[in-house]
This record gives structure tokens, sequence and C-alpha cells, in this order.
């Protein structure tokens, strides 16, 4: 079900899914509602329930079924839409970012994932290990899913998550998290929220 609909300052529109259902109630829930679902029935359970739940949250935003196309990097789009559109999953949710005319990242963590912890020198580089503690589960999940909101705004799998992106020192805050950081040319303005037990991050290019 929908547990959290955001309107930021710039237009964008985040809603977020807790994954509660099971596959089969939420392909029901696709065919009351008038989405389409019938090519979702051969992919594995996990796939089938993050898929319809995108669908769905689609639907809400639009009012009507709206389809998926996916490029070579396997950034989405809609079709027949202008608008930029970015997708996150964890096991527990999903959640979708639509902006009408700004490029926009996405993704979200559990804010329990202890792992990040251990792959910290593949992540982050020299400068940010400098000010993010060894021990500080929670910047490191932070910087994780700023960094990965920007490669989906960039929609370039390839860049490299030590160098190519340079975060800037930040304070976490109870309620948002705001950060800086760039790639390549461009400068990034990060919002990250605490939403059903995890960090949700969103990444916007600054005007110049």
């Amino acid at each position: 079900m929908i547990i959290n609909a955001i309107t930021y300052l710039d237009g964008t529109r985040v809603l977020v899914w807790r994954l509660e259902e099971e596959a089969s109630q939420l392909l029901a829930l696709c065919c009351e509602q008038d989405v389409k679902c019938e090519d979702l029935a051969e992919l594995p359970v996990k796939r089938q329930r993050e898929k319809a739940a995108e669908r769905l949250l689609l639907r809400h935003v639009y009012g009507r079924c709206v389809s998926l196309r996916h490029d070579a990097q396997g950034a989405p789009s809609l079709e027949g839409e202008t608008a930029n559109i970015s997708i996150t999953h964890t096991p527990r949710l999903v959640a979708l970012a639509v902006n009408d005319s700004r490029v926009i990242g996405l993704d979200a963590e559990q804010m329990d994932r202890r792992q990040v912890l251990r792959v910290r020198d593949k992540f982050l580089n020299a400068d940010e290990q400098q000010f993010i503690a060894p021990n500080d589960l929670a910047a490191h999940i932070i910087a994780w899913t700023a960094k990965e909101a920007i490669i989906k705004a960039e929609r370039n799998s390839a860049i490299d998550w030590t160098d190519g992106i340079t975060l800037e020192p930040f304070v976490i805050h109870a309620d948002e998290t705001i950060l800086m950081a760039r790639c390549g040319d461009n400068r990034y303005r990060l919002e990250c929220r605490q939403i059903d037990g995890h960090y949700l991050t969103i990444a916007t290019p600054c005007v110049p």
C-alpha cells in the first residue's frame, strides 16, 4: 500500500509503496484498477511484486495505465510522456519519483544494512573517508544512496563510485538531511529522508 506521498519545492513527486502484499494480491489490485499485468505472470515472484507496485504507483500519479520502457543503461522512461522518472526497490518498499521538467535520481536503502560498512573503500573516496567515520552506519547509508541517486540522474551506470562522484561534508538530521555533491561538470543537491526504516534520497542537478 502507499505509505507516503511527498511533493518537493521543485515539483518532484515521490510516492512510496510498502511491499507487504503477496504477489497474487498485487496482481489482483492491478486487475481491479485496469492496470496491465498479464506480462508479469512469468516473472519471479519478487519481480512480480516490484513491477506490480511500480505500475500501481504510476496509476495513482497519472490516473490511468502508463507504460514504462528502459534504455540500454536500464534507466526508465514513460511511453508517451515527457516527464522524468526514477524508481528504486528494496525488499520492503518500492518508490518512484516524477518531475515534469527536471532530471532526477532516486534511491532507498534499509537503515540497518550494515554490509555497507565493510565495503566503504569501494564507494567512498579518500576525502569522504575523512569526514565519514568507519562505524557511522547512518552516514554510510546516506552516502551510498546519494551516489546511487546521482548515477540514476546521470543515467550512466559506468560512473566510478569513488572518484567519479564527490560528496561534500554533511550533517545528519532526524527529519531531512541535505547533501551537496559533484559529478563531472554537474553539481547536485540531495535530500535524504527517513521513511519506514529506510533512507530515501533524491538527487537533482543544481541550476547554473
